[in-house]
């Protein structure tokens, strides 16, 4: 006899009361409720055709791309789209006044991860510029379009020793990518290389600029705003320094107090007709008081933040991308990079600043003069590189790609042809299965097969010791770390406790393989694998067994997957398996 939903819920309580501590047992069952609801959707509902779901910066906040892409669509003339943008509660009043300043069609602002995961299962359109929400798995039909958030010049994902372990979430965005919307060629390389999906990307990169930087090719635009603000006859600065520390070590308060000690010093420097706006990064929250200030103020609130940069005659920033975007504009640029060498203890640069065109000052007094100073330096070759492709019209040319069908415009598909390896080592804590490994990786043939070795980076060995395990595979082994661990509904999880207390064909229903397949889609999105090595791993193993015709995986002697997994697909070492890619 079926179980009724009743009784299914009271099956699992009882198994979580019995194996696991009480917090856990609450937080693991409510939790399977939740995904009960999430992935009903996923199975369940159809795509809505006329809607778009939009995530500006993982919900931390509601511009530069995402809000001119939402701002051309709210023309109608790509037809009657219910926009739906996922923001974090504290974003909502901005988007609101954006909605308001600007005429935005957006249907609705949701707040909530449950619901955003919901809605970005039923809907045909989804516009993000960095990670998306982590229980969405893309289905099949929908369209997804990534424009990144900015040129890369600091080190990221697998170049910086920080992000190794995190870099799954920015690469799953990157997999599941239809389009890949981007400025010049230098931030194609840098981006799919940083994260190394380089010769795999999936999808189509679009080379038609940053919809964010039409604003800067806009001159009506510029002199629009001038006037709103009541200063066509001053003279424009724009402060807008990076992000400083780490997201998970943030430096807020002592840049708020460093910032703070120079803009007295700057505000007695600067002439009547001279003003200065201030901008913090997003993630530097903290206020500075500005009501002590003659020439010095705040950034205006309730405009897209090009629309009050694009204001400006002269931008002063360190290490943040926005000079590669207010470089289309051939105005002066000015680094302040009083703080590089603390800041390069966090983290480091493709190129070195040297190599801008830029003036570089560190103290105020030379920030003064170069503020008073006329642009002399040549800046020709900088924009040929970084805004190679940038133009007025690119957010027109994307949506017309994306819902008119035109093909006429720049785009590239950048696949190299080889076979691709996925191989799974588990926490790679066996010095013998890490050095087998090691070395199988280097007996592939690289001109043949892209190789790639994914981890679990919550595992304990892999946490304290990813840097040093990485080091050791060839430069040509690439690396996609899980980005999270299984999410199983209630159903799935019951089904998955008969099995694993008794591995069978019985208990192996199709529930659970729908359950794997959603799992592997979860992180590999669009991209496939013509191959699957793991080591003996019951989750894993039968993961990548329903993801791949041609699964291999490695026994460490008699196991419960075993049980499930034929023997033509099991072997005792990686050397049994090498004949396979000479």
């Amino acid at each position: 006899m079926m179980d009724t939903p009743g009784k299914t819920i009271h099956h699992l309580i009882i198994f979580f009361w019995d194996t696991m501590g009480f917090k856990d047992k609450l937080n693991n069952l409510r939790e399977c409720k939740v995904n009960s609801n999430i992935y009903d959707a996923y199975f369940n509902q159809d795509i809505d055709e006329n809607s778009i779901y939009v995530e500006s910066r993982n919900g931390f906040d509601f511009t530069g791309n995402m809000f001119r892409i939402v701002e051309e669509l709210s023309t109608g003339k790509y037809g009657d789209f219910r926009i739906y943008v996922f923001a974090q509660s504290h974003i909502r009043p901005k988007i609101e006044e954006y909605k308001r300043n600007y005429n935005l069609n957006i249907y609705r602002i949701i707040d909530s991860e449950d619901e955003a995961c919901r809605i970005l299962h039923n809907v045909k359109y989804i516009f993000a510029d960095s990670g998306i929400r982590y229980k969405y798995v893309k289905k099949p039909g929908q369209v997804f379009i990534n424009t990144w958030h900015g040129t890369i010049m600091k080190l990221m994902g697998i170049d910086n020793v920080h992000e190794q372990l995190s870099m799954g979430i920015i690469q799953r965005s990157l997999l599941f990518s239809d389009y890949l919307a981007l400025p010049s060629d230098y931030l194609q390389d840098r981006l799919l290389s940083s994260f190394m999906l380089e010769g795999i990307y999936p999808g189509k990169v679009l080379l038609e600029g940053y919809p964010r930087n039409s604003v800067f090719l806009d001159e009506d635009k510029r002199s629009e705003f001038k006037s709103k603000f009541d200063l066509t006859d001053h003279e424009i600065f724009i402060y807008m320094p990076t992000f400083k520390g780490l997201v998970d070590d943030r430096k807020d308060e002592k840049q708020k107090d460093d910032v703070s000690h120079f803009l007295d010093q700057i505000d007695d420097g600067l002439k009547d007709n001279q003003v200065l706006f201030v901008k913090l990064h997003p993630y530097n929250t903290q206020q500075l008081d500005f009501s002590k200030f003659t020439h010095i103020r705040p950034f205006p609130m309730g405009f897209e933040i090009y629309d009050i940069v694009n204001m400006a005659d002269c931008l002063i920033t360190d290490y943040s991308s926005v000079f590669f975007d207010f470089a289309n504009t051939g105005r002066k640029i000015i680094i302040f990079n009083y703080d590089e060498e603390e800041y390069l203890a966090d983290r480091g640069f493709y190129f070195p600043l040297s190599e801008l065109p830029f003036p570089k000052v560190q103290t105020v007094e030379d920030l003064i003069g170069e503020m008073n100073a006329p642009k002399v330096y040549d800046d020709e070759q900088f924009i040929e590189r970084f805004c190679q492709y940038e133009n007025v019209d690119c957010v027109s040319h994307i949506c017309e790609t994306i819902f008119l069908g035109n093909d006429s415009y720049r785009s590239a598909q950048i696949g190299n042809g080889k076979s691709s390896v996925l191989i799974y080592g588990g926490d790679l804590s066996d010095e013998g299965i890490l050095n087998s490994l090691v070395e199988f990786t280097r007996n592939i043939n690289g001109e043949k097969y892209n190789v790639f070795i994914t981890f679990c980076p919550w595992m304990k060995n892999i946490k304290e010791n990813h840097a040093d395990i990485i080091e050791r595979f060839p430069e040509s082994v690439g690396f996609l770390p899980f980005s999270a661990n299984i999410m199983p509904t209630i159903k799935e999880k019951l089904d998955y406790n008969k099995l694993f207390k008794n591995c069978n064909s019985k208990n192996y229903t199709d529930i659970l393989r729908k359950f794997f397949e959603r799992s592997f889609q979860q992180q590999y999105g669009n991209m496939r694998f013509d191959y699957i090595i793991s080591v003996d791993d019951f989750d894993r193993a039968l993961i990548f067994d329903n993801a791949c015709d041609n699964f291999h995986m490695i026994s460490k002697g008699e196991s419960k997957v075993q049980k499930l997994i034929s023997d033509d697909k099991i072997a005792e070492n990686f050397e049994d398996l090498i004949e396979i890619f000479k």
